[in-house]
């Protein structure tokens, strides 16, 4: 039970300490949750169109690297 409850949670933990490392540097950023949708959403389509993990591990970084741009 605990090996799931830190599995699921480690993608939050990982987005409230960017927000945290953001927040102590002066920046608000209140687009963490949607960065993480974004990533999300793009990750699961192009890992399901080409077959790769990996393609959809670069498609969620670029996906939330062109949010934090949009902010």
């Amino acid at each position: 039970m605990l090996a799931a409850t830190l599995r699921v949670a480690t993608p939050l933990v990982l987005c409230a300490m960017g927000g945290l490392f953001s927040e102590r540097s002066g920046i608000i950023d209140v687009g963490l949750e949607g960065k993480m949708l974004m990533a999300a959403f793009f990750a699961a389509a192009t890992a399901s169109l080409t077959g790769s993990a990996w393609w959809g591990v670069v498609a969620a970084i670029v996906a939330a690297q062109a949010m934090a741009l949009l902010h």
